[in-house]
């Protein structure tokens, strides 16, 4: 009996043992990934000029003012050993791109020793970014510029394509996916209403024509005189819609890569979405 124990404690350590390599083998082969910066373009790897930089931080920025839609540039020198599909996922999630009720982030990943190009689409941006589109994009807009050393060129020509293909499926106002049915009955609503109040307004401009003409003048000039009163004429609704103005500078803090710091990404979710490739 004390054998066996003596057996089965030393096959339990061996077990143990094993595991505790294997684990620690599998931490050593995942790399260290950089904290979020703040901007959407992150040339890590140095692949872009700083003008380059800087224009293609402004065009992204602004794509993200208006649609919500974070598209986010990765490059870096190597993914020391790493599975480019699986580090661009980590990656992706842990930097939470995109907004979280939307799940509409997209990671273009640049892996520049090892030629990998990787496009990771969150959730809510696998609807207009398909898998097959995302390979498209990889092995006909990407890769030729990369073969002939154009980095910037090819990133830029993928980004404006994938916003292209982005644009009017989400708006940056509340949690609007596509502008719905909702939103052109309001508008409907809105242009009746209009109608209606010019209606009522040239209607009471007549009605006080006539009231004058048989009334022998004895509202004219007097402090009961309707023409000296306020009211009447055109009525304009704000062209900002109903619920106040707008304010001054913006705080809408988005980031480029020579911009400031937009306060974070939204904690959107990826669920490995995308296509790779290389060059």
């Amino acid at each position: 009996m004390n054998s066996l124990m003596k057996y089965l404690t030393v096959v339990k350590a061996g077990f143990l043992l094993s595991l505790f390599f294997l684990l620690a083998n599998v931490a050593q082969a995942q790399k260290t990934m950089p904290k979020p910066t703040g901007y959407l373009v992150n040339d890590f790897a140095g692949l872009m000029s700083r003008p380059e930089l800087e224009q293609l931080g402004a065009k992204l920025s602004a794509y993200a003012r208006e649609t919500s839609t974070q598209i986010v540039v990765v490059t870096e020198t190597s993914l020391e050993g790493e599975d480019d599909f699986d580090y661009s996922v980590r990656l992706a999630r842990a930097w939470g791109i995109g907004g979280k009720e939307k799940d509409n982030g997209i990671l273009l990943y640049i892996a520049k020793d090892e030629r990998k190009v990787r496009i990771q689409t969150g959730y809510g941006a696998e609807g207009f970014l398909t898998d097959a589109l995302s390979r498209r994009i990889i092995e006909q807009t990407i890769a030729p510029a990369f073969k002939e050393g154009n980095y910037y060129a090819g990133i830029d020509a993928a980004t404006t394509t994938i916003m292209d293909l982005g644009r009017g499926e989400y708006t940056n106002e509340g949690g609007g996916k596509r502008k719905s049915e909702g939103g052109k009955a309001l508008g409907l609503i809105f242009l009746l209403l209009l109608v209606l109040i010019i209606f009522l307004s040239i209607y009471n401009r007549n009605r006080r024509g006539r009231n004058d003409e048989d009334d022998g003048g004895y509202h004219r000039g007097g402090r009961y005189d309707e023409r000296n009163r306020g009211g009447g004429g055109w009525f304009f609704f704000p062209i900002g819609g109903f619920g106040g103005g707008g304010g001054g500078g913006s705080s809408d803090g988005w980031g480029s890569s020579s911009g400031g710091d937009f306060g974070g990404f939204g904690g959107g979710d990826f669920g490995g979405g995308g296509a790779g490739g290389d060059w």
